[in-house]
């Protein structure tokens, strides 16, 4: 099943209106409605955080989104911890789609002080779509797989998010030798089970790390797809490869809750 709608969080600053334009272009080609959140707090002393401006970001960014031609758009304003509330806004429907700016994720001074970005990274139990950039046209979408059956998961909803882009799907494992990867994408495409696999592009990385690797090629993509197995509990700890893509990653990226709704605290 295909996502049913798109939320997508925003509080008026250029990350956020970066991923308001990402979260229309998606929803024109998923021909899904959108959802725009926008969160303020209730006791606090610092301007511009209250109901009003709320109401004011989200205004703006309908506007965005209806100018763009996304035929439903519907407004939400909401007191408390934006992390806390965007995890609970996109959990009230299955197959949401979260929309956020990535920009807090490669700052560690962000994580300490409370990143929403990096707190929806750990917790949501939603795909996501951490936003760097507004692509001219979408051209390449990478799916990383290392083989597992979690990654074929991300590899299946990430070709799908491609062919309504418009743009081509290309496998993308790290491997010792270019026969390795070469094995394993075989493998991989055979198993996604796709409408069409003569459509997979092939890119096999080698000579660093599996995270660097990635990371590294993340400028060949307009979007990089990645399953959430090791974002949280003693693999998030252990330093797996799906944190070190989203928090060192300068494209937009889509992690995929290969889990079902598992995620750990």
């Amino acid at each position: 099943m295909g996502y049913q709608r798109i939320v997508v969080g925003t509080n008026g600053s250029e990350s956020a209106r970066t991923a308001v334009a990402v979260a229309g272009e998606l929803a024109l080609r998923l021909d899904l409605g959108v959802t725009v959140v926008s969160v303020w707090k209730e006791a606090t002393l610092k301007a511009g955080t209250d109901a009003a401006w709320a109401e004011a970001v989200t205004a703006s960014a309908a506007e965005v989104l209806l100018e763009a031609g996304v035929p439903e758009v519907v407004r939400s304003e909401i007191p408390g911890t934006a992390g806390t509330v965007l995890l609970e806004e996109a959990a009230r429907a299955p197959d949401t789609l979260l929309v956020i700016g990535g920009g807090g994720l490669g700052s560690s001074k962000a994580r300490l002080l409370g990143s929403t970005a990096n707190h929806v990274s750990h917790h949501s139990e939603s795909d996501v779509v951490f936003t760097h950039k507004i692509p001219k046209r979408w051209t390449t979408v990478g799916l990383t797989t290392d083989g597992s059956a979690s990654s074929i998961i991300a590899v299946r909803r990430g070709y799908d998010v491609a062919v309504a882009l418009g743009a081509r799907p290309f496998l993308v494992t790290s491997a010792k030798t270019d026969d390795d990867g070469a094995d394993t994408l075989l493998e991989v495409e055979g198993a996604a089970g796709v409408d069409d696999p003569a459509l997979f592009g092939r890119d096999v990385l080698t000579g660093v790390p599996a995270a660097e690797a990635i990371c590294n090629a993340a400028w060949k993509y307009d979007l990089v797809v990645i399953g959430n197995r090791g974002m949280s509990g003693p693999a998030r700890l252990l330093g797996s490869v799906a944190n070190k893509v989203t928090h060192d990653i300068d494209t937009n990226l889509l992690l995929v809750n290969t889990t079902h709704g598992a995620v750990e605290p």
